[in-house]
This record gives structure tokens, C-alpha cells and sequence, in this order.
């Protein structure tokens, strides 16, 4: 029997051997009730996991994109502020540069007007202060052009 062990001789009375021998130590009938039990109590409880495990992964989600809305919102809002605060920078600007423009106008008519006094009333009004006044605001305003 052990000469050749692939003989279809030698397999089968191993299997005759094998089945006789378990016979009477094994019976599958009455556990097999028990593993249907068990089989249907751990699906219950794996799908008990899943669920919770569910529900947590589903509670995350919510709370991560009401954050992300929540800092949509206040993008858009900083955005907006942001615009705003510039048109009134924007605005705060163009009058500085009209009032500037008006200002140094205003001080080539004062100028022009001393051209026809004569010298002595020039010289009160003709303080270095004034001709100072009058090359600082041309620069601011030369600034505010370019």
C-alpha cells in the first residue's frame, strides 16, 4: 500500500480509513444549527459596526462641510468687506487729490494777484513760507498725478 501512494487504490481506501475513522467522532447534524446561530449573530453584530461606524463617518462629514461653509461665508465676507474698504479709500483719495489741485489753484490765483501791487505790499505777503507752502503742495500734488 505505501509502494505507490498516488494509486487510485491507495487514495480511495485512505478516504474509506479516514471516513470510518470519524464516523463516530464526528456529527455534523447537531452543530450545525449552532453555527447558523452563530454565523447570523456575528453578521448582526458586524453590521451593529458598520452602522455605528456609519453614522460616526456620516457625522463627520456634516461637521467638516458646515466648517467649510461657515468659512465660505466668511471669505465672502471678508471679500466684501475688503471691496468696500477700498471704493473708500479709492474715494478718500480722489477728493485728497481734487482738494489738492483746488488748494494749489487757489494759491497761483493768490500769486497772481500779488503781480499787480507794487513792492511794499508784496513784501508782506511774499513771506518764505508761503513760496515754501506753495513747493510742497505742488509735490504732493505732482504725487497725486502720477
Amino acid at each position: 500500500m505505501a509502494e505507490n501512494r498516488y494509486e487510485v487504490r491507495y487514495v480511495n481506501e485512505y478516504k474509506k480509513w479516514l471516513q470510518d475513522d470519524l464516523c463516530g467522532t464526528l456529527d455534523p447534524t447537531p452543530r450545525m444549527g449552532r453555527q447558523i446561530e452563530y454565523v447570523q449573530v456575528r453578521l448582526q453584530i458586524q453590521a451593529y459596526h458598520f452602522q455605528q461606524e456609519w453614522d460616526r463617518r456620516e457625522q463627520e462629514f456634516q461637521r467638516r462641510e458646515q466648517e467649510y461653509l461657515r468659512r465660505e461665508q466668511e471669505f465672502q465676507h471678508r471679500e466684501y468687506e475688503s471691496q468696500r474698504a477700498l471704493a473708500f479709500a479709492t474715494q478718500e483719495l480722489a477728493n485728497a487729490r481734487a482738494c489738492l489741485i483746488r488748494l494749489d489753484l487757489n494759491l497761483d490765483d493768490q500769486l497772481n494777484t500779488l503781480q499787480g501791487m507794487s513792492m511794499s505790499s508784496k513784501a508782506v505777503f511774499a513771506e518764505p513760507h508761503v513760496i515754501t507752502s506753495k513747493f510742497l503742495i505742488r509735490e504732493e500734488v505732482e504725487k497725486a498725478r502720477g
